[in-house]
């Protein structure tokens, strides 16, 4: 049912917002991989960080004031809280990509183990899928959840090879960042399946598909 009067188009408009953040999220990780990818570190940070975070409160505000002004019906709610929780989710994601352009320096030649490079691939991947749903450009066939596995994995990868290279003695002072660096990107795609488990959960009441299939094959 399409919603024509004026409240409904406000609670639609909530969704418009958070594709707009979405969107600048996006902008934000795909430069902060540049960064790692290529060192380039053109951008002011901490300024594009603050109109990500801008965003955020515009949307968690014109929650409240829905929610303060407006006698809710029982599915608003739920659109309500999930448009706020996803605000959240994408500004956590920025702010690691914030932290990942910084740690990037640390390694000016940037020779990054295929695992890192790989790893950062796949998150853009995981991302761009995201936004194409929030634009309702994609349909929701994918279990984000599953294609983390791919970042959760890289990570316990570089975790295991540090402690290897502890027990045997083994000075590589690269692994430890190559290990935060990990850690980072593994982060934000957990913040990035917390937004698509969330939209999901808008729309069907579930968090989880029933039937998945690949994003690499998808793109």
């Amino acid at each position: 049912m399409f919603r024509t009067s004026g409240y409904d188009r406000v609670l639609l408009n909530l969704r418009v917002m958070t594709v707009e953040l979405a969107e600048a999220v996006q902008k934000h990780l795909s430069a902060a991989i540049e960064a790692l990818e290529k060192g380039e570190m053109v951008q002011d940070w901490e300024k594009k960080d603050d109109v990500i975070d801008q965003l955020r409160d515009n949307i968690i505000n014109r929650s409240f004031d829905i929610m303060s002004l407006q006698q809710l019906r029982s599915q608003d709610l739920r659109w309500i809280l999930g448009f706020q929780r996803m605000a959240q989710e994408l500004e956590r994601s920025a702010d690691y990509a914030c932290d990942l352009a910084e740690l990037s320096e640390l390694k000016p030649e940037r020779d990054w183990p295929e695992d890192i490079q790989q790893m950062a691939k796949h998150l853009l991947l995981m991302i761009e899928y995201t936004v194409a749903v929030l634009k309702d450009e994609k349909e929701i066939l994918m279990d984000l959840a599953e294609e983390d596995n791919v970042l959760d994995q890289a990570y316990a990868n570089f975790k295991a090879a540090l402690v290897k290279g502890s027990q045997t003695k083994c000075n590589d002072g690269q692994l430890g960042l190559c290990l935060v660096i990990a850690r980072t990107i593994e982060r934000m795609g957990d913040h990035i399946v917390n937004v698509a488990e969330t939209l999901l959960y808008i729309q069907t009441g579930s968090r989880r598909l029933a039937k998945v299939s690949n994003i690499t094959t998808e793109f």
